[in-house]
C-alpha cells in the first residue's frame, strides 16, 4: 500500500512538472524565517482555497502536503505551528531547521463547476537551502564553521569576511580549510577574533546559479566564561552601589547631629553655683564677668 501510494504521489508530481513550473532558489539560516513566494497565483480565491504547497524532503525521499487549499494539512502535524499562508498565498516557515531543506511546490488549482473537482493551472518551485553557523570548543582553540545544507548538489560558494576582506588575506595567521559548501576557521579561543567573532565576522553564501550573494553572522551567545566574568561584574557593582548608599546616609546622619549639637552648644544655658543665676554666654561679650 505504502509503495503504491509513493508511485501514485510520484506519478502526480510528474504530471505536475508538465505544467509550466516557475523556479526559484532561497537560502537562510538556522533559526531565522524565511517566506517562500507562490508565483503565478490564480484570482478569486478565498483564502487561497485554490492553493497547495508541498513538500520535497532531502533526507526521507517523500512528499508531504503543507498547505491544502489554503488550509494546513494533517500530513503537516510536525511542523504545523511554524507554518502559516500569507494574504498572497506565500509560504511562511518560522524558526528554520535543517530539516527544512527541501523543494516546495506551490500548486495552483481552478475549482471547477463541480466543488470536488480541482484543476491544476500553475505551479512554481523553491528550492531552499540553510545555512549553519556553528562552534567545536576544543582545549585552546575553536573552529568556527559555516556551510549550506542543500537538497542536491550544492551550487554555492561560502567564504569568511574580516571587516569585509577574506579573512587569509586579511589576517596572514590564519588560514580556513576549504570544502564544498563548508568553511571553518580555527581561532585561538583567546583571540580577540573570537571575543568579538559575532560582530566582525561574516560568512558570505553566493549561490552560483542565480549570482545572489548574502553574509551571515553569529548570533551572540555568551559563554560559561562570559557569564560567571558579567555576573561578578554585577555583584561587584551591586556591592559598590551599597557601600555607597550607606556612606552617603551616614554622612548625610553625621553632618545633622553634628549641626544638632553645634546648635545646642549655644543655646546651652549655665548656672552660677553660688546663686544659682542662669547666666547665657550666648548674649555676654568677650570681657563679660559672670558674678
Amino acid at each position: 500500500m505504502d509503495e503504491f501510494r509513493w508511485i501514485q504521489m510520484f506519478l502526480c508530481l510528474m504530471i505536475q512538472i508538465a505544467v509550466s513550473v516557475n523556479e526559484t532558489s532561497m537560502f537562510m539560516k538556522v533559526g531565522d524565517d524565511v517566506t517562500l513566494l507562490c508565483l503565478n497565483v490564480i484570482d478569486e480565491q478565498n483564502y487561497c482555497d485554490g492553493t497547495t504547497w508541498t513538500f520535497a524532503s532531502r533526507n526521507k525521499q517523500t512528499t508531504t502536503e503543507l498547505i491544502t487549499l489554503g488550509q494546513i494539512s494533517t500530513e503537516a502535524k510536525t511542523k504545523s505551528d511554524r507554518l502559516s499562508v500569507t494574504a498572497n498565498c506565500s509560504l511562511l516557515i518560522k524558526k528554520l531547521t535543517v530539516e527544512d531543506v527541501g523543494f516546495y511546490y506551490c500548486q495552483q488549482y481552478k475549482v471547477e463547476e463541480t466543488p470536488s473537482k480541482h484543476t491544476l493551472v500553475h505551479q512554481s518551485l523553491v528550492d531552499l537551502s540553510v545555512i549553519t553557523l556553528t562552534e567545536h570548543k576544543d582545549t585552546d582553540k575553536v573552529k568556527l564553521s559555516c556551510s549550506v545544507v542543500t537538497y542536491g548538489e550544492c551550487h554555492h560558494t561560502v567564504k569568511w569576511l574580516l571587516k569585509g576582506q577574506a579573512v587569509d588575506k586579511e589576517n596572514k595567521e590564519t588560514v580556513t580549510s576549504q570544502t564544498d559548501c563548508s568553511t571553518t576557521l580555527p581561532v585561538l579561543k583567546y583571540n580577540y577574533l573570537y571575543s568579538s567573532h559575532h560582530k566582525i565576522l561574516k560568512c558570505e553564501v553566493t549561490d552560483t546559479k542565480t549570482g545572489k550573494v548574502q553574509l551571515f553572522t553569529f548570533s551572540h551567545q555568551t559563554s560559561g566564561e562570559e557569564t560567571d566574568f558579567v555576573s561578578l561584574r554585577f555583584i561587584i557593582v551591586s556591592v559598590g552601589l551599597a557601600a555607597l548608599s550607606i556612606t552617603a546616609v551616614t554622612v548625610n546622619m553625621w553632618t545633622k547631629t553634628k549641626g544638632k549639637k553645634t546648635q545646642m552648644d549655644k543655646n546651652t544655658v549655665h548656672y552660677d553655683r553660688d546663686e544659682d543665676v542662669p547666666v547665657n554666654y550666648e548674649n555676654v561679650g568677650d570681657s563679660a564677668v559672670s558674678i
